[in-house]
């Protein structure tokens, strides 16, 4: 094969390793992110949330019809595209105007795929945003460098209908290259002036968001129907409140974690970017300072602009996801600088041997990715909210909170038209008065209350009370385990499944064991504890152990329930009664020791299983639990009083008052852990060696 067929066929051939590297790792459902809110707005022409990505929601659209497995691994589908894509036009970029060698420029576009984010990012519908980011980057890129302006600015103007904040970051290193082509090749002021009109030609297609609107579909976040409402949405204000107020304390951290993420995205080889930006300076300085410019544009304004909690730094990784393209480009730059002598000689072996090392490189972190980030078997929130909605009966109230219960219900109901009965309640958006229009044209006979005042000022607690006082035929429940947001202040809760029931105070409701039984017997639970199946921390740190809590929560339920009939227990107290306590301890220690199993780490898990066999009887089996719980938080202080209490009750009073004496040194007006040592001490059971 001639090398004119062979470079005609290399991009194909790039795309089509990419796209099957990324295939072979698809998610087939959707990720514990926004991904079921970008996989419901691509399927229905929706408006997900703000700044809205039409273009994304256009483009995904067009995957939703095809014959393949169901919607979301369509939409996740168009997120491998996007992915593939930028390891082409990477492949130009580094082989045309960067002037890379093919077989270095080919090894590099490969690369991008094998990112520590990039890779995962192109498994799942919502990071696919993200992808989009990226190949609009290295498009523009490869446009301004070989001259073509019209081209970049109408990419530009299109860019912004997707990802605009991470392309207006951007700008200042488009314009500086803008520039540069201008002083070296001088252009022609017409061709300049003609620049603004291309961008307003892309910027076009935000004109969908208002059409869309209009025809009120399921969803349609801020309804941008009106001028007011699409510039709030656009610009974003709804989140307005936390971003761009922060300091030192906020900026420093998030940077730093954009370079542990940026070290740690392509295996270090961030430190050989660094030696090719060292060399472009040397050789292109315009080129270098535009490319470096463009790169930390993004970096530091992503920094100073974010403000978010430590809990949430993943944020940062999928923001800043463009900008690793910059890693590649300055180390395929530095390495080809480096082969050729630095001033363009004759290559020799060790061309050979870094194409080698190169590839071995990409095979190997190739493998890791696919080996711990795959993500073939991941069902973990699909199969969460099904398990949540298959406690519920028909037309409940059923109160949510967090993206990861209200977005997959808008996909179940509007997606897949599953359990339309229930009235979803996302409690934190119930100020945005389109969430509460949506309610009522989706179901028809709920009464909802309408807005009497400016857009998102309406009390939470005032309209959830509301709605639950003027559809009192509707059962209510609740997706989190506690009533305690002030929200419905007063009611009560019996936990069934991944759910709670709710009832004023004046009601009485009994559990339904059977019921509880049955919610959790049937649930399905694929994946998620098999070592086989690689589950990310993140959703170890949400949906797993969010099934611990549930579990706990019941166990929480049978031990008060038992304590209480205790305290009720006298001299006439009949067997049954015994039986029914005893029964209700047994059944708190299996909830318990589930939810440790879930979650080991939790200390309060594990010292509520120690609890639990206290109760039962089992005491010296609780010592090592209480042990457990105290390895995992050395100042838990109720812990320490517990085990003393087993200690002394197994007569082993020196251990009782060593672990007393723990308790007043981590509280010492602890009055119980004063009257035991005080009862050890007078009893000259304990000898104190301090």
């Amino acid at each position: 094969m001639d090398n004119h067929l062979l470079n005609r066929w290399t991009p194909s051939f790039i795309f089509l390793l990419a796209f099957g590297f990324a295939l072979a790792g698809l998610n087939p459902t959707f990720y514990v992110n926004d991904s079921p809110e970008t996989v419901t707005a691509c399927l229905t022409l929706g408006i997900p949330h703000p700044p809205g990505y039409p273009l994304h929601t256009l483009l995904g659209h067009f995957f939703s019809p095809l014959p393949l497995a169901h919607f979301p691994f369509r939409i996740n589908l168009f997120s491998a595209v996007l992915a593939s894509s930028v390891c082409v036009f990477l492949f130009f970029l580094l082989k045309g105007p960067l002037g890379v060698s093919a077989p270095l420029s080919f090894l590099f576009s490969l690369l991008w795929i094998t990112g520590a984010t990039a890779y995962p990012a192109a498994l799942s519908a919502k990071t696919g945003i993200y992808h989009l980011t990226a190949l609009f980057l290295v498009v523009i890129l490869w446009a301004l460098l070989e001259g073509w302006l019209g081209l970049a600015a109408f990419l530009f103007g299109l860019s912004f209908t997707n990802h605009w904040m991470s392309m207006v970051a951007f700008f200042p290193g488009f314009a500086y290259l803008v520039y540069s082509h201008w002083k070296e090749k001088g252009v022609e002021r017409f061709r300049l002036l003609t620049l603004p009109a291309f961008f307003v030609l892309g910027l076009s297609v935000y004109v969908f968001l208002p059409i869309r609107a209009q025809l009120n579909p399921m969803l349609n976040w801020g309804n941008p129907s009106t001028w007011h409402q699409f510039v709030f949405n656009f610009l974003r204000e709804q989140y307005s409140g936390p971003e761009g107020v922060g300091g030192p304390d906020a900026w420093l951290p998030q940077w730093w974690e954009y370079l542990k993420t940026a070290f740690l995205e392509f295996w270090g080889l961030f430190l050989l970017a660094l030696f090719g930006v060292f060399k472009m300076f040397s050789r292109s300085r315009s080129r270098a300072i535009g490319l470096v410019l463009t790169w930390f544009c993004l970096v530091g304004l992503t920094g100073l602009y974010l403000n978010l909690p430590l809990d949430q730094f993943y944020l940062i990784g999928d923001y800043t996801l463009a900008a690793h393209i910059f890693i590649l480009l300055f180390a395929a730059w530095g390495l080809e600088a480096v082969l050729s002598g630095g001033e363009g000689g004759n290559r020799s072996q060790w061309e050979k041997a870094a194409i080698l090392i190169l590839a071995l490189f990409l095979v190997g972190m190739g493998a890791q990715r696919y080996t711990r980030e795959r993500q073939t078997d991941y069902t973990a929130t699909y199969d969460y909210v099904l398990n949540a909605f298959k406690d519920l009966p028909r037309k409940a109230l059923y109160y949510c909170r967090g993206d990861g219960i209200v977005f997959p219900s808008w996909y179940f109901q509007w997606g897949e038209g599953k359990r339309t009965d229930l009235a979803v309640i996302g409690v934190d958006g119930l100020p945005m008065d389109w969430v509460r229009r949506n309610l009522a044209l989706f179901h028809k006979d709920l009464k909802v209350p309408f807005a009497q005042r400016p857009l998102g000022t309406e009390s939470i607690p005032s309209l959830s009370r509301w709605i639950v006082d003027h559809n009192q035929d509707r059962e209510l429940y609740f997706s989190y385990n506690k009533i305690d947001d002030g929200n419905l202040s007063g009611f009560k809760s019996i936990p069934y499944g991944l759910n709670l029931r709710g009832y004023p105070p004046d009601q009485v409701h009994l559990l339904d064991a059977g019921l509880d039984d049955f919610c959790w017997n049937g649930m399905r639970l694929r994946n998620l504890k098999d070592p086989r199946f690689p589950l990310d921390s993140r959703t170890r740190e949400t949906i797993v152990k969010d099934y611990a809590v549930f579990r706990n929560t019941l166990g929480i339920f049978y031990e008060n329930r038992a304590d209480e009939a205790h305290a009720k227990l006298s001299p006439h107290s009949k067997a049954k009664e015994l039986l029914g306590i005893d029964r209700d301890y047994q059944k708190s220690y299996e909830q318990f020791n589930w939810a440790q199993e879930w979650d080991p780490a939790n200390p309060q898990y594990v010292f509520n299983t120690g609890n639990a066999l206290f109760h039962v009887g089992r005491v010296q089996d609780s010592f090592s639990w209480y042990e457990k719980a105290v390895n995992l938080d050395e100042n838990y202080t109720i812990a320490y009083f517990n085990w003393a209490v087993a200690a002394l009750q197994l007569q082993q009073y020196q251990k009782a008052g060593e672990l007393f004496e723990k308790v007043l040194e981590l509280k010492p007006d602890y009055p119980e852990a004063k009257s035991g040592l005080l009862y050890l001490i007078q009893h000259e059971n304990y000898h104190h060696f301090h």
